[in-house]
């Protein structure tokens, strides 16, 4: 029992106890739940002591050889169902029943196929002990040719859908889970031909076993690289969490002084939000925070700021953060001081959260959080007006 086929097997479960809880609550999700279930049953069934145990326990020989073939069958299934209401999910219904005759046809087949293998003992390896016989050559095509073709159809729509999704990772999940059915088109292929050509041969191919680990190899990375693929979006929803979390995290200075002196734009706060929703909720405010300050701050107040960001050396995005920084800075200042809003407040930035690009509008107020509370800010809070002068 190799290093790799144990690694592969842990984790297989390790992804399916992984997806079970979004299984039970999503029932989108249990396809692919049952998918990976599926492929790590059948790989746990192909492990000598488990499938050995088998055999010997229900007194029939061989029989953890299409115990494991119908359980991958089961899988090959789930991944086609799933991939079918992800990427065509107008044509689930219209397929899903007959992939289901097919996939009862093909275990039904197999089954008798595998009654008419002449199998006096139990053989470690049913490929190389019987695949030169008619009925377990027929039996083995049946099952590899059903797998190439679950696995080619999986490919196409994979990759064709990787085209319109929208996050990154998505697409590049849905690339690498392309990339691994189409792997294990190639490992079909590599099977059907060497049964053919031992079916047509004299006896075992010169080179059964470089044949035997190559298929094993790429049986391996087919799944290798549906696990990765498959960990690529929610990797990608992991990222954006802690990045929504950190800059939540770093807003938090600049909404707590805000909303200190506009304590009414806050809204109550639900019993359960997400981490994105309470980012969310704290540009929103931030942005009320900055509209209700307005009034207390002049046009004059305002330019002033205006010439301290660019005297700062500023450029850019980052000369129009600190810009707003600073008259922030005084208009929350005038506001809890209890000073009457001006006549001429200062022009705004507002528009519609919907209308503005959020991750910009993040970045946009990270750099005003840190300019807020920064040096300059006080220093400029500090300083005397011209006017006052």
């Amino acid at each position: 029992m190799s290093i790799l086929k144990i690694t592969i097997m842990v984790m297989l479960w390790a992804v399916a106890l992984w997806r079970l809880p979004s299984a039970i609550r999503v029932p989108r999700q249990r396809s692919l739940w049952l998918a990976f279930t599926g492929l790590a049953l059948a790989t746990t069934l192909a492990m000598p002591p488990i499938s050995s145990f088998l055999d010997t326990s229900t007194h029939i020989n061989n029989i953890s050889v299409p115990a494991k073939h119908a359980v991958g069958i089961v899988a090959c299934g789930a991944i086609l169902d799933f991939v079918f209401s992800m990427a065509r999910p107008q044509l689930v219904q219209r397929t899903r029943l007959p992939h289901l005759v097919l996939a009862l046809a093909v275990m039904l087949l197999m089954g008798v196929l595998f009654a008419h293998v002449d199998q006096p003992t139990r053989v470690e390896n049913f490929y190389e002990a019987y695949a030169g016989t008619p009925a377990a050559t027929a039996y083995l095509l049946t099952f590899t040719a059903y797998l190439g073709l679950a696995m080619g159809l999986s490919t196409w729509l994979f990759l064709s859908y990787a085209r319109h999704a929208g996050a990154r990772s998505l697409r590049n999940g849905l690339r690498l889970l392309g990339t691994g059915t189409a792997v294990g088109v190639v490992y079909a292929v590599i099977r059907i031909a060497a049964l053919v050509a031992r079916q047509l041969g004299d006896g075992p191919l010169a080179d059964e076993e470089t044949i035997q680990h190559t298929a094993d190899l790429v049986e391996y990375l087919a799944i290798g690289l549906i696990i990765i693929g498959n960990s690529l979006p929610a990797a990608g929803v992991l990222a954006r969490t802690a990045a929504d979390w950190r800059a939540g995290r770093r807003l938090r200075p600049l909404w707590t002084s805000l909303t200190e002196a506009v304590p009414d734009i806050t809204l109550p706060t639900p019993h359960r939000h997400g981490i994105r929703v309470h980012l969310h909720r704290t540009v929103i405010e931030i942005r009320d925070a900055s509209l209700s300050l307005m009034p207390y701050v002049s046009a004059t107040v305002r330019d002033r700021a205006d010439r301290a960001a660019e005297e700062a050396g500023l450029h850019g995005e980052e000369r129009e953060a600190m810009a707003e920084a600073l008259w922030l800075r005084a208009a929350h200042a005038a506001k809890l001081r209890g000073t009457a809003p001006v006549a001429d407040p200062a022009r705004g930035h507002g528009s519609a959260l919907e209308d503005v690009d959020f991750p910009a509008e993040v970045h946009r107020l990270l750099l005003i959080s840190a300019a807020y509370h920064s040096p300059a800010a006080t220093a400029f809070l500090t300083a005397p007006a011209p006017e006052s002068r």
